[in-house]
């Protein structure tokens, strides 16, 4: 029986749409109160969800808050069971083309997705791209992963992208050449596909065939006339293709489940190899994920107490960079042993991003030392970063605030001999906020540049004046406390003569190309509740013209160690990118026994 009258209006098939979801939606809550079988509820919310699926590719958007719920369901009962696979990766890619679609409309309504649905989209990117991997399509796990995140920095990357395109240097050249080479490469990979194709096949092989040809698909006729196309709004596909050719790296997405993790990489162009691999990651489990990550807030917690001597904290830092390295980087690069010579960029999902993959150990020696290596909060993010290009003579920003006035701040003074040794290297005057006091070292502890208070608001002016260098300068260093906000993630700031909040700083874009030094604590770090997107600093100086953000994801102590760490890695900026600067730092550091403490929180994101 069909499931709306004859033709219906947009108000009606709505209407219909979500009464027969909200019938199911009873019946599993019914079901699961009673412990009773889900077996009918199943097949039904299955059913309707294929129904809907097929109405929003025929245009009716209005159905697409139903498709939504019902994918959702849908997908959390094969999860949840095991018993379908397909079913489950088939369900997650219906939820992420309804995603595409709300959120297509609410920025034609010029408003953002509706809050409750960004809560609902918790945990999908995580467990879409492990079912992908389970069925054998981890190219699916691409496919939602890139279209769940990024929606709330997605039109600020887009407007960057669209002056990136108009203004770069040579910049339609570059875009029409790989845009041919990416066309070239999937219209012979799709030949190949359908020469090879073979009948009878299984559902779970149907399903990877119809996935890679529609990527190819995408890929083949994707195309652009002028500097107005926005990328950022293209086909999934295209922004993880076209990030791996901007980039010039192998892409690794990290997604960790509740009973498991995988990796999946996309080689494009593939070359001799699958467009899309993946591996299972036994030892990397969310609730494993959940213990490193608690285990290292918890010691830093006590080391800010005075609880915790700064020997005693390096110990449990190596001890997670170690489990890190054996539950990641050791089953990877096992399995994919030419990682070691090729540029790969890691793109960790949900709370994968709160783990040191970038300076856990590989051979003894800090990853980032050992491997061509960056982070990235999604492909769109590398694909927009890989667009600007350094730019050369440009200004240089080295600010400093050893202190904040506000309640649960203690002084930071060793921010002011950073800023000035750092302007040193690069011949410029650091603007400082306030003069340094003496250091008050604490026999066997050091003071972190963390906080356990609340920066008190006003005082805006300084944070004005702050934000206007930003937006002037191609060479950035902030020296400060910073506040992360969980109840509040774009409130987050920078605390430099007063709160300069993230919200703020997405206001203005940078100067293209711009990289940023964050010499502060945590604020590489994500926070609050929305849907697998690293929302924290790294994700919005990318989406307003940064090539490059170095950040920290715990405290960072304010000690000579750290100083001369950065200091070290903005001589490496002189004539290196940053990532090659921050791991060569990072190197001699770990060479010459300075403290984990000091340089393992440190990360590089961007290309």
């Amino acid at each position: 029986m069909s499931l709306f009258g004859r033709s219906p209006s947009p108000a009606d098939r709505h209407r219909a749409a979500a009464q027969a979801y909200k019938s199911i939606q009873d019946r599993y809550n019914a079901a699961m109160q009673a412990r009773m079988s889900l077996e009918s509820v199943r097949d039904d919310v299955w059913d309707l969800q294929l129904k809907l699926f097929d109405d929003v590719v025929k245009g009716h958007t209005a159905v697409a808050g139903p498709l939504f719920s019902a994918a959702r369901l849908s997908f959390f009962i094969e999860f949840g069971t095991g018993v379908d696979w397909t079913r489950a990766t088939m369900s997650a890619l219906a939820f992420s083309t309804a995603c595409c679609v709300l959120d297509t409309v609410s920025s034609a309504r010029d408003e953002p997705m509706p809050a409750p649905l960004l809560r609902e989209m918790r945990g999908m990117a995580l467990g879409s791209a492990y079912v992908a991997h389970r069925c054998g399509v981890p190219l699916a796990g691409v496919m939602t992963a890139e279209a769940i995140t990024s929606l709330t920095l997605g039109d600020r990357m887009i407007n960057r992208e669209t002056a990136a395109t108009l203004t770069a240097e040579g910049g339609m050249s570059t875009l029409r050449h790989q845009l041919a080479e990416m066309r070239r490469t999937a219209a012979a990979e799709l030949r190949s596909a359908r020469r090879s194709s073979v009948r009878p096949r299984s559902t779970g092989a149907s399903l990877q065939e119809a996935t890679r040809e529609r990527f190819l698909a995408d890929l083949a006729t994707y195309d652009t006339t002028d500097g107005t196309t926005r990328l950022a709004t293209s086909p999934n596909a295209v922004a993880s293709a076209r990030a791996a050719l901007a980039s010039g790296r192998t892409l690794i997405y990290v997604a960790p489940a509740p009973r498991s993790a995988t990796a999946i990489r996309l080689n494009y162009p593939p070359r001799d190899r699958e467009i899309c691999e993946s591996i299972e990651l036994p030892a990397l489990d969310l609730p494993t994920v959940r213990t490193l990550v608690d285990r290292v807030r918890t010691a830093y917690a006590a080391a800010a107490r005075g609880e915790l001597g700064r020997k005693a904290l390096s110990r449990l830092i190596h001890e997670v960079l170690d489990q890190v390295t054996a539950a990641f980087w050791t089953p990877l690069l096992a399995a994919w042993p030419e990682l070691r010579t090729i540029p790969i960029a890691l793109i960790p999902l949900g709370e994968a991003a709160l783990l040191p993959f970038y300076t856990a150990l590989v051979d003894d020696t800090p990853a980032c030392t050992t491997l061509d290596l960056t982070l990235a909060p999604s492909a769109r993010a590398l694909l927009l970063s890989a667009g600007w290009q350094p730019a050369p003579n440009g200004k240089t920003l080295v600010a400093a605030d050893p202190w904040y006035d506000g309640e649960g701040f203690q002084s930071i003074p060793r921010t002011v001999p950073e800023a000035r040794a750092i302007a040193t290297v690069h011949g410029v005057e650091p603007k400082l906020f306030r003069a340094a006091g003496e250091p008050e070292d604490r026999e066997g502890t050091d003071t972190l540049r963390t906080t356990n208070g609340k920066a008190p608001a006003g005082q805006d002016a300084p944070a004005a004046e702050i934000a206007a260098h930003l937006s002037e300068a191609t060479l950035i260093h902030l020296a400060c406390h910073g506040e992360l906000r969980s109840d509040a993630p774009l409130s987050s700031a920078l605390l430099l003569g007063s709160p300069l909040p993230l919200n703020a700083i997405l206001k203005d874009n940078l100067r293209p190309g711009a990289t940023v030094v964050l010499s502060a604590c945590e604020l590489a770090s994500i926070t609050g509740d929305l849907p697998d997107e690293q929302l924290g600093f790294p994700a919005a100086l990318l989406a307003v013209g940064a090539r490059s953000v170095i950040g920290a994801l715990w405290p960072v102590p304010d000690t000579p160690a750290t100083v001369d760490l950065m200091t070290d890695t903005h001589r490496g900026l002189v004539g290196s990118s940053a990532t090659g600067a921050l791991g060569r730092a990072i190197g001699r550091a770990h060479a010459d026994g300075v403290a984990t403490s000091v340089w393992a929180s440190f990360a590089c994101f961007g290309a």
